[in-house]
């Protein structure tokens, strides 16, 4: 299932709430499978990165990311390296 990130939550990502809402969703909807689309998000924090991550190691579901901007990639990478080292 394709999900709209920026649609569903914004296009400022900021808060870690934020996240784990988004974690908690996924985690109540059936199917196993979710690409998140980041193409209308411009800014995301280290403190939502970090949340999403958490979450989504310690979630049963398959969830990946597409769309994403070179300056996002760069908080979501340090943030992925933090939680999974």
């Amino acid at each position: 299932m394709l999900i709209n990130v920026g649609a569903e939550f914004g296009t400022h990502l900021e808060s870690s709430e934020i996240a784990v809402e988004l974690i908690d969703i996924l985690n109540k909807l059936p199917g196993d499978d979710f690409i998140l689309d980041f193409k209308d998000v411009s800014f995301i924090t280290m403190n939502y990165a970090q949340a999403y991550y958490k979450g989504k190691y310690d979630s049963a579901k398959k969830i990946s990311e597409i769309n994403i901007s070179d300056e996002i990639s760069v908080v979501m990478g340090a943030a992925d390296e933090a939680c999974n080292p």
